[in-house]
């Protein structure tokens, strides 16, 4: 197994086991040992959706993302938050990486996909 299959596995392993989820996209997309793409786009029990969209490459059976973009709205269509390392944001200290929230962009790096879960969780047990 290759780096990149192992964890197109498991984050699809991770999608198959959420509950009250409507996977309304689900892509992987493996160019080469070293090189894949994910996208999904999930639709939970609130009505909220996280759309996220990586391009992965595996350097020295480690992976490095060279894009992602998670992002996590409500209902409305009201951001929730955003993770992405699109270069637009030269202010923040984690550049290119940071979040946006519905009211400012701040430095953050990039969170493993179980985090994004977790924050999408306790985002549903606020409504």
């Amino acid at each position: 197994m290759t780096v990149i299959l192992d964890y197109l596995e498991r984050v699809q392993a991770l999608v198959s086991g959420l509950s009250q989820v409507e996977i309304e996209r689900y892509e992987e997309r493996v160019l080469s040992p070293e090189r894949g793409n994910l996208r999904f786009r999930l639709r939970f029990s609130d009505n909220s959706l996280l759309e996220v969209s990586e391009a992965v490459h595996s350097v020295g059976g480690a992976l490095v993302w060279l894009s992602y973009r998670h992002h996590y709205q409500k209902a409305n269509g009201s951001v929730v938050f955003r993770y992405d390392n699109t270069p637009h944001h030269p202010e923040v200290s984690t550049h290119p990486e940071h979040k946006h929230g519905p009211d400012a962009v701040v430095s953050a790096v990039r969170p493993d996909i179980e985090r994004i879960f977790e924050e999408v969780r306790v985002h549903i047990k606020q409504v």
